[in-house]
């Protein structure tokens, strides 16, 4: 089937890279952004790689990815850098368009870089699926107004929606 997939939208593909805090840690001092090492790290060092055939639907409008976890565990089994000790990288066509830290949308946190936030509904369906918001900043946590993609260059954005639809997860 993945091969399948990737036929069909002309070789592009959508991949989300995890990794352990650990990982990230060697590169940063306390307190800083973490997407200047996430710009450089080795992608071979992710340890949880999520392709488009792991992604069950992509709300645009609200930013929100459901997303199958690895080995079909549940959400409170899951690996900690898929919940709130992680980082992430997602990568469009090989080429890393959106990167920052993984956190509970319910944990107070001030951040100037990407987030990808686990939600509630995570624990809540008892499925073997995460839901993530995808939030440019800390600032656009809670608003209830649709939210943009996090990448400043709005060709990614509507790359990544365009291929999105090809693949049938696009809700718009």
């Amino acid at each position: 089937m993945k091969q399948q997939e990737q036929s069909t939208t002309n070789g592009q593909s959508l991949e989300i890279f995890f990794f352990k805090r650990t990982v990230i840690n060697q590169f940063e001092g306390p307190n800083q952004n973490p997407t200047t090492a996430l710009q450089t790290i080795d992608l071979a060092e992710a340890s949880i790689v999520l392709n488009q055939t792991d992604l069950v639907d992509y709300n645009w409008p609200q930013q929100q990815l459901r997303i199958r976890n690895p080995q079909g565990v549940l959400a409170k089994d899951r690996p900690a850098e898929m919940d709130i000790e992680g980082f992430f990288v997602l990568v469009f066509n090989q080429q890393r368009i959106v990167m920052g830290r993984v956190r509970s949308n319910s944990t107070a946190m001030a951040a100037d870089y990407p987030l990808l936030l686990d939600t509630i509904e995570s624990y809540s369906n008892q499925q073997a699926i995460s839901v993530y918001q995808l939030r440019s900043n800390s600032g656009t946590i809670r608003s209830d107004a649709p939210h943009s993609f996090p990448n400043p260059d709005p060709t990614i954005g509507e790359a990544v929606k365009e291929h999105l639809r090809q693949l049938g997860k696009l809700v718009e």
